[in-house]
């Protein structure tokens, strides 16, 4: 019989397959990727963003596959914006409760406030990259309004069904809830712990 965190990573991973269908069903309606392929601007400023329990269980997994110095480089950019950060007063808790939204002002626009798994324009655990990550560039609905990039769907979005995303963002909260961790953890913290595991 399987372990408690074993099954809710099984479920976690239903719901990856979920979702990647729903982004399947939406790139064949618009007739391909919508993104172009040498853009990863959704990857910019991202360095506070919340990441449950859930999905840092599976980024682990891509993290702890990748060779040791693409870690260490990880490790390096994520405790860059960890300084930066901590320097300005900001805390991990402030910027979960307020969505990092103060803390963006401070990393926007700088090299230190991009994703650090984003590595010469890739993402360096791409198969295990949160949900936010797999919808981002199509319609999504936020629970509060339509939202998409603004390089994607210009003129069309309201031509499509959007993403699930608020209702796929709750069931990994309910999700990690049932692992005892109601907390979310601005990504380059995550990052940081996970390595250092």
């Amino acid at each position: 019989m399987s372990s408690l965190p074993e099954q809710v990573m099984q479920t976690y991973n239903e719901l990856v397959d979920e979702i990647n269908k729903d982004v399947e069903r939406l790139k064949k309606e618009y007739g391909g990727v919508p993104c172009p392929s040498n853009c990863f601007a959704c990857c910019l400023n991202t360095a506070t963003i919340p990441i449950s329990e859930v999905e840092a269980r599976d980024l682990k997994i891509g993290l702890d596959a990748l060779p040791k110095v693409i870690r260490q480089h990880i490790r390096q950019k994520a405790q860059l914006t960890i300084n930066v950060l901590e320097a300005e007063g900001h805390s991990p808790d402030e910027m979960v409760k307020d969505s990092g939204m103060e803390a963006i002002q401070v990393i926007k626009g700088k090299s230190y406030g991009e994703c650090p798994m984003l590595i010469g324009g890739v993402c360096s655990v791409y198969e295990h990259r949160p949900v936010i990550c797999r919808v981002w560039g199509y319609p999504i609905d936020n629970g509060s309004e339509l939202a998409c990039c603004k390089k994607t769907f210009i003129g069309q979005r309201r031509n499509y069904q959007p993403i699930k995303y608020a209702e796929y963002w709750r069931r990994c909260k309910t999700l990690s809830d049932s692992l005892g961790a109601d907390k979310k953890t601005p990504n380059c913290y995550l990052v940081s712990q996970l390595i250092d595991e």
